[in-house]
Formats: C-alpha cells, sequence, structure tokens
C-alpha cells in the first residue's frame, strides 16, 4: 500500500489492533509535533554578543566598570579560563563570567513571575576567542502573554545590551549608545 493511499483512507490502522488513527488524528498529532519543536526554540536562549580587539583585561575592567555603573551588584566572577589552565592546559583561552543583580528589577520581575528566578542573577561572559575578545549576555524572553514581564525584559534587556557594547567600545565616554 502507498504512503499517499495509506493516508488518504478514511480509517488507518498501525500494526497493533488498539491504535486506531485517523486522518485527522494524524494531523493533530503532526501539529503538536510542530508546536512542540516550535516552542523549543523561541527566543528564551537569546545571546546577545558583540566582539572587539580591546584587550582581554581592558574588557574585564571596563565590564566591570560598567555593572556597577548600571546600579547593579557584582555577586561573583568565574575565572573559568585560568581555572582550566591551571589544571594543566596552558594553552586554554582566557573566560570570565561577571554574575550580577539589582534587586529592585528582580523583585519588580520575580513578583510578576516567579519562574523567572532562573535568569537570575544576570551574567555577562568574556571570552578571548584568538584575534578578538566576545563579550555576550543571555536575554530575558520579550513575547510572552504578560504584557507587564515583557515591558521588564525590555527593559532590562535594553541595560544587559548596553553593558555588553559599552564592554565592547573602544569609545567609553558613552555609557548609553543612544545619547
Amino acid at each position: 500500500m502507498s504512503i499517499k493511499r495509506l493516508f488518504s483512507s478514511p480509517v488507518f490502522y498501525s500494526q497493533s489492533p488498539y491504535l486506531l488513527l485517523t486522518k485527522n488524528t494524524l494531523q493533530i498529532i503532526s501539529l503538536c509535533i510542530l508546536l512542540f519543536i516550535y516552542g523549543c526554540t523561541t527566543g528564551s536562549d537569546d545571546i546577545y554578543q558583540k566582539t572587539t580587539t580591546k584587550s582581554f583585561q581592558d574588557v574585564v575592567e571596563d565590564t566591570d566598570f560598567v555593572i556597577t555603573e548600571h546600579n547593579f551588584r557584582i555577586t561573583n566572577r568565574l575565572h573559568i579560563g585560568s581555572a582550566i589552565q591551571e589544571r594543566g592546559h596552558q594553552n586554554f583561552p582566557q573566560n570570565e563570567i561577571f554574575l550580577f543583580c539589582n534587586l529592585s528589577l528582580a523583585e519588580a520581575m520575580l513578583t510578576l513571575e516567579p519562574r523567572y528566578i532562573n535568569y537570575c542573577p544576570y551574567k555577562i561572559t568574556i571570552t578571548d576567542s584568538g584575534g578578538f575578545i566576545t563579550v555576550g549576555t543571555r536575554l530575558i524572553p520579550e513575547k510572552t502573554d504578560n504584557s507587564k514581564i515583557d515591558k521588564i525584559a525590555k527593559n532590562i534587556n535594553k541595560i544587559l545590551r548596553t553593558m555588553v557594547e559599552y564592554a565592547a567600545s573602544d569609545d567609553l565616554f558613552i555609557l548609553e549608545p543612544d545619547q
């Protein structure tokens, strides 16, 4: 029996006599699978990044500065690259992660959506990519069913983008790129 004929028949019997699938049921299952795949690929894991030819140390110092200038508190710094180098991999590239938080923004966000604790603390990563430095951050989803959380997410993402742009920029006199 051909596939076309199989799916054009009103009733499709699988190998199991207990499983009866109609054409409509197959279409619904296919639609559910597509929606599941689409849901797994939405913008919840958006990474915003910039590259620069500045030295790694300059980018680290500029990141430290811009985080505090935006009224965030650095909660930790992870020296991933140097930790791996200390384990005997001398040629491993430098990598830093800044973890930081602003309690007022976190409170506003978590009051509306407690599950967004998974986005806290915010982080900026700095990676030596061989010839250039990459500065990046993970953005918060801006398109949800809650317009209030979307507004807060857009505000936080704007701040995060500004921080990344500043850390990667050669013009350190501009804290807000739009000005």
